[in-house]
């Protein structure tokens, strides 16, 4: 099973003329996956602000307040960039409003990228002292503070897990009549926010908090699916507990936006470095992913127990620092139980269990699919004297044990790639020898100051499936000579 990777439109960026469209003006780059809006300020046509991210996200202009609202035609100026800008004038309540068409800006990771200067000579907002970028009520905003010492720094924030998040203000001040870049993003780990020029020039971290959580929509908290407002805080009662009556507007953006941009995933910095210096953004593809038993890990406790899984890849095609994303599907469902730097992480999966892991670095994904078997003691044959023995912790409830030398437990797997030997360990116990296919290749000590259960003492891997042997023989430790066998598991 593949996961299906959105395809870059490759745009041809052409010279600017008296007829040049809002694209060919774009002094960015083709956006990677995942991006939801891209506000075409060059193609305004009355109040509706087309989207060109393809997304279908298009926006209506409005303006006043609530109850009394009419539609707004925004007016452009031309930035310093020589691209088309939108005017806000907060005094008059302009904002654009984005409807949450079929749940597309219901996002749970995001980037928000905003390019505009800001005119302070207004103040709209004199109760709580913000010029807000976008909000989507009861899920997350992004805005410029005035309350902090000195002003103007980025604020971005969001309802996770039902809980309003609301205290990262950034450390980099926000120049006044300036173009400048600001880009705030959301992985599920952290939250962090970036400043850069009006150019792309000088991408720079601002801050960055660590921050988990769902982020929430505001149908979950009210049963109103809010608009995406950009321009404004627009909001009707979406706090949790609220009702969803309460309506007004505050924290008026006063200003011009060139360039207004949202993605349903996390760029790194980068990918936000490249997109806004006007380049093709980094689409690289991770090297090829492996999965391997853990050994000396366990298996968890009960009657379905999981198993630990070393998962690896390499860098691929990725930009240096990257940041990787695993997902795993399996029976039908799909987590993503790692996202971050590093070129590996450990997921426990079901004894059973037939998952795809799919990697991927903002662009396509590199995968491996296999299945997982597990089985009892009793699948294996003896030689010597293996009493059965019942204890808390044993895997099914029972094992089999050797004290003698050279007692014996040989298991053969018909097809598979991997094998392991499931046992327990405590101070009574001691070593065995190991043979795979006949051959000797390991001594593997079970001694241990305290009770361990259900330990993957020993794992081999063939780079195809065969029909395999692994058999465990007691070397019988003076003073403490048991060695156990609570089962084995196989991949194939």
């Amino acid at each position: 099973m593949k996961r299906i990777i959105a395809i870059l439109a490759a745009c041809t960026w052409l010279a600017t003329s008296a007829g040049a469209t809002h694209a060919q003006l774009h002094a960015v780059a083709a956006a990677p996956a995942g991006n939801i809006i891209d506000l075409g300020f060059g193609g305004i046509s009355g109040s509706t602000v087309p989207d060109e991210s393809g997304s279908g996200n298009a926006g209506a202009g409005k303006k006043g307040a609530i109850g009394s609202e009419t539609a707004w035609s925004p007016g452009t100026t031309t930035d310093s960039q020589g691209d088309p800008a939108a005017v806000f004038d907060g005094a008059q309540k302009e904002r654009i409003e984005i409807p949450d068409r079929a749940g597309s800006l219901n996002v749970n990771h995001f980037s928000i990228l905003v390019r505009f200067t800001l005119n302070e000579s207004t103040d709209t907002d004199p109760a709580h002292q913000r010029y807000e970028f976008m909000e989507k009520a009861g899920s997350f905003w992004f805005n410029v503070r005035e309350d902090t010492s000195p002003k103007y720094r980025l604020r971005v924030g969001g309802f996770f897990n039902g809980n309003s998040v609301d205290n990262f203000t950034g450390n980099r001040v926000i120049p006044s009549n300036t173009l400048t870049w600001a880009i705030a993003t959301y992985d599920g780990g952290r939250l962090t926010t970036y400043v850069a020029n009006g150019d792309g020039s000088n991408l720079v971290l601002d801050k960055s908090v660590a921050q988990t959580g769902t982020l929430n929509t505001g149908a979950t908290i009210t049963g109103i699916d809010e608009n995406l407002v950009v321009g404004a805080k627009h909001r009707k009662g979406h706090a949790p507990g609220g009702s969803g009556t309460n309506e007004d507007l505050e924290a008026f953006f006063n200003g011009t936006m060139s360039r207004f941009l949202v993605f349903n995933t996390a760029l790194t910095q980068s990918q936000i470095s490249t997109l806004i210096a006007g380049s093709a953004p980094p689409a690289g593809t991770p090297g090829p992913v492996q999965a391997a038993f853990v050994r000396k890990s366990a298996m968890s406790t009960g009657a379905t127990p999981t198993v630990p899984y070393r998962v690896s890849w390499t860098q691929g095609t990725c930009a240096a620092g990257a940041t990787y994303r695993l997902m795993v599907t399996n029976g039908g469902s799909s987590s993503t139980p790692f996202t971050g730097t590093a070129l590996s992480t450990t997921v426990n999966l079901p004894v059973g269990a037939s998952p795809t892991l799919a990697v991927d670095c903002g662009g396509p994904s590199s995968s491996t699919s296999f299945s997982s078997a597990g089985f009892q003691e009793g699948s294996a044959t003896y030689t010597g004297s293996w009493p059965s023995t019942t204890f808390a912790g044993a895997w099914g409830g029972t094992a089999k044990y050797a004290t003698a030398a050279s007692a014996s437990s040989t298991f053969a797997c018909a097809s598979c790639n991997a094998i392991a030997w499931v046992t327990d360990e405590d101070s009574q116990h001691g070593s065995a020898r190991v043979y795979v296919d006949g051959v000797l290749k390991a001594a593997v000590n079970t001694n241990a100051s305290s009770k361990l259960n259900r330990v993957i003492a020993y794992t081999f891997a063939w780079a195809s499936d065969g029909a395999h042997t692994l058999k465990i023989v007691n070397v019988a430790t003076k003073g403490h000579p048991r060695v156990t066998v609570d089962g084995f598991l196989t991949r194939s």
